[in-house]
């Protein structure tokens, strides 16, 4: 197994606890919402670390990708934030979510900012986020051993590749200058890849990216 797929290895079993039994009591939905899609947005750890604090959770430990978050959006552009009703976040719930989603701090932000617009209590929108990352193949490329150099196009085909589901307009990048940044993956309600909106775009620059290694 790769480093960036273990990396990512813990969803399916934060799953199957989910799913093994009473801890599963849901607490009260969030109400009704009103978006199109979600972007689920992967962050790359080595370029994210390169310029934040070596003690953040991510950066202590080999991750190639990491979630960064499960935003609903509109597919003119844009998305709800900040929707009300957050209340407190059970250490279960955070427990299952730090899988995916190292950093505690993050964790309760993309609640509180995005997760009260899903229509989701938060265990459901933790858990549709831990099953959308569990679905999703991550190319080889990224196994973090050693520096490689892609373009934005190779990038968004090898998520293609290993994910035959996926197209090129369902996948946008972000990249700081020359270093991959963030691969943003865009999916329908139920979860099936969906074309990005037209917000949702890729801004890295023509020729080739840097991929880094993962930290040791």
């Amino acid at each position: 197994m790769s480093a960036a797929r273990a990396a990512l290895a813990g969803c399916a079993a934060a799953l199957a606890l989910a799913a093994s039994g009473a801890a599963l009591a849901l607490d009260a939905p969030a109400g009704p919402a009103s978006f199109d899609y979600y972007v689920l947005a992967l962050s790359w750890s080595p370029t994210f670390c390169a310029s934040h604090p070596s003690d953040r959770p991510e950066c202590g430990q080999r991750r190639g990708f990491v979630v960064h978050g499960l935003w609903p959006k509109y597919a003119d552009g844009g998305g709800p934030e900040y929707c009300g009703g957050a209340g407190q976040l059970d250490r279960d719930t955070v427990e299952r979510a730090k899988a995916p989603m190292p950093d505690e701090r993050l964790i309760h932000h993309e609640w509180i900012v995005h997760g009260t617009c899903s229509g989701l209590s938060s265990r459901d929108y933790f858990m549709t986020l831990i099953r959308a990352v569990g679905r999703l193949a991550i190319p080889g490329e990224f196994d973090g051993a050693a520096p490689r150099s892609m373009t934005a196009s190779q990038v968004v085909g090898a998520f293609v590749k290993s994910n035959p589901s996926l197209t090129g307009g369902s996948v946008a990048l972000r990249c700081r200058g020359p270093q991959l940044e963030e691969v943003r993956v865009c999916l329908s309600r139920d979860m099936k890849p969906e074309r990005c909106g037209r917000d949702v775009r890729s801004n890295c620059r023509s020729g080739a990216l840097t991929i880094g290694v993962l930290h040791p």
